[in-house]
């Protein structure tokens, strides 16, 4: 079942006892707290599971966090405060790399939620231009190979304009994955159920499947330039 956390989840300080939210120091004994089992990149920087992210507040939370957990201040700590450090600048790192990061975002908000990174799979009205831009790689080749260098010229020309479609193509994907977000933001602030919830990830699943595609198509088309 799908569930939005919104709220910080609970936690034993291990080094005195006390309850204390799943802060990065105990709000009894201010000991660097080991990390919390369920701990995810959202709830790390305090966040709700929402897509739409203030990255300017991120980034100096990702600061401020940096000089706090840093193991050079725990130098002189227990060896279990110091492994903490460790352990939580480490997955500060991870997390904002992936959060700063619009794709990288949603495709981690969908693995909290079961989902696998998708197969890629081609949209549907690109597959008669997949075939046509696998003849135009392969007359690349080919002139190359006969050093023709009027042929050479028109097989780049006819892969530079296939890369500007995949390009015009990228964008279009974009700002349909990027309008989920809000749908999907809304959908959190009013907990909505689960039939309400799936089809905005099912369909963000979707669109990351189609965007691999292209992407990938776009590296081909560059490494053959």
């Amino acid at each position: 079942m799908i569930t939005t956390q919104t709220q910080r989840t609970k936690s034993e300080c291990t080094y005195c006892g006390a309850e204390t939210e799943s802060a990065h120091f105990c709000s009894e004994c201010h000991s660097i707290l080991t990390i919390a089992e369920g701990t995810d990149y959202f709830s790390f920087f305090g966040l709700p599971r929402k897509l739409s992210i203030d990255e300017a507040d991120l980034e100096k939370t990702f600061y401020a966090l940096s000089r706090q957990l840093h193991p050079d201040y725990f130098m002189n700590a227990s060896a279990e405060e110091q492994q903490a450090s460790v352990e939580r600048s480490s997955m500060l790192n991870d997390a904002y790399r992936t959060l700063r990061d619009r794709v990288a975002r949603a495709k981690y908000l969908l693995s909290l939620y079961g989902y696998k990174e998708a197969e890629k799979k081609a949209p549907p009205d690109l597959l008669e231009e997949v075939f046509e831009l696998n003849m135009e790689i392969e007359e690349l080749k080919a002139a190359r190979q006969t050093a023709d260098e009027d042929e050479v010229a028109e097989a780049r020309a006819a892969l530079e304009e296939a890369l500007r479609s995949l390009d015009e193509r990228m964008t279009r994907i974009d700002e349909r994955l990027f309008a989920l977000f809000e749908e999907w933001d809304r959908a959190a602030d009013e907990a909505a159920n689960e039939d309400k919830r799936k089809p905005v990830l099912d369909r963000m699943s979707e669109l990351l499947s189609q965007r691999s595609y292209v992407h990938n198509l776009v590296q081909d088309i560059k490494e053959e330039l």
